[in-house]
């Protein structure tokens, strides 16, 4: 299900912003030239956040869990490569207003001596996929398995390392749709399209994966790809991307699923990304939720929250027959690009036609009428908002 939000003139999409190195605060409905989402982006900086990196990670029982370099006493020893602690699942309590609470350790079975990186967990939230680096070598991190005990709350055992971990590559972000069907990652492994590109994989019925697909050259790039995140609906793909003239370092993009393809990624503009690194975007419920960035610190990451609202556009038009004619009580579909039906409506006596889409969405009409041809045309909402509807008649003339 896509964002549950209100609706926003069309007009907002030629709204403009200068703001490129710094996205707190943006102005309320604010779009600027850079976003292609289709959505318009309020942020803020979360008051959780301290000198250590906190990313966001994923939702374990209506709390948010976040990896984070923060640790609890004196004397921790740094990860060579980010020069901050070793990292840890914590979890935040979410309250009522979207405020956080200050992060506890998420789990003392699955948080060691060495870096734990990202965590996701299946839809009935007994099976947690989590990544790992060890302290020898922590720019590999390793995917693993675990599984919550039926009787001891809290209590995570059968811990496997699953196959598609090597000694030779990192794999990192997993990420479980929320069909539970697929569990996406990023990976740097030989075969891809350079740097760490996004796979997916079949989740089996004991929880272990199947061989991995990578995504694509759609998505991937020859530069770095990581933090896929899919919608509850499996509508759309939100990830990180050095690649895709991304405004500096990496840019969130957001690219619509569909059955066997994925459209080209979009910005989602200088209210989320920033000339630094933007990652971990992730939706917490409805029009509510997070990312990380390090565009205000020397190091590290910080988390920021955002709303959401869908920019709807009026896709409109009359119906007619082929001589000019209106066609009054004719049904018009509207479906997406793979074919599913979005709306639906029949004219009035003035043919007319009027339906609220997405900007940036490929869509198709259907017209029906008895006793003429079914009408069928694409249309892309970037560039083609009125279209007038003309049907040939199945009789012929004698």
């Amino acid at each position: 299900m896509k964002f549950t939000v209100h609706v926003l003139l069309s007009a907002a999409m030629l709204c403009t912003s200068t703001l490129f190195g710094k996205t707190d605060p943006i102005k309320k409905n604010e779009v600027d030239a850079l976003n292609k989402s289709g959505y318009a982006f309020t942020v803020n900086v979360s008051q959780i956040n301290s000198r250590y990196s906190e990313i966001p990670s994923a939702m374990f029982r209506d709390r948010l869990v976040i990896v984070s370099s923060k640790k609890i006493g004196a004397f921790s020893s740094k990860n060579p490569v980010t020069n901050e602690p070793f990292t840890d699942l914590f979890y935040l309590d979410i309250s009522e207003n979207g405020s956080f609470s200050q992060p506890l350790l998420f789990s003392s079975i699955l948080n060691t001596k060495a870096s734990e990186g990202q965590a996701s967990f299946s839809p009935d939230e007994r099976t947690v996929y989590y990544t790992r680096s060890s302290r020898k070598y922590p720019r590999i991190y390793k995917l693993y398995m675990a599984k919550l005990h039926e009787e001891i709350d809290g209590y995570w055992m059968d811990e496997t390392e699953l196959t598609i971990s090597s000694h030779f590559y990192s794999v990192e972000n997993p990420h479980v749709s929320a069909d539970g069907k697929y569990l996406y990652f990023s990976s740097n492994k030989h075969g891809g399209f350079g740097g760490f590109d996004i796979y997916r994989a079949k989740i089996n019925p004991d929880g272990s994966i199947a061989d991995a697909e990578n995504l694509g050259s759609t998505i991937n790039t020859e530069k770095d790809e990581k933090y896929p995140f899919t919608t509850s609906d499996n509508s759309e793909l939100y990830f990180s991307s050095k690649g895709h003239n991304s405004i500096g370092g990496y840019d969130i993009f957001i690219s619509s699923i569909y059955s066997k393809a994925y459209s080209s990624p979009r910005n989602l503009g200088q209210a989320i990304n920033s000339n630094k690194d933007d990652v971990g975007f992730m939706i917490i419920n409805g029009n509510r939720g997070v990312f990380s960035s390090n565009k205000d610190k020397e190091s590290g990451f910080n988390i920021y929250h955002f709303e959401a609202e869908a920019i709807y556009q009026e896709l409109n038009g009359i119906v007619m027959t082929s001589n000019e004619e209106v066609l009054p009580n004719s049904t018009v579909i509207l479906l997406n690009s793979t074919d599913q039906e979005i709306d639906r409506l029949t004219t009035d006596e003035t043919a007319t036609y009027n339906f609220r889409i997405m900007p940036f969405e490929d869509y198709k009409i259907v017209v029906k009428k008895e006793g003429y041809e079914e009408y069928v045309i694409n249309l892309n909402s970037k560039d083609r908002l009125k279209t007038i509807l003309k049907l040939s008649s199945k009789l012929t003339k004698l």
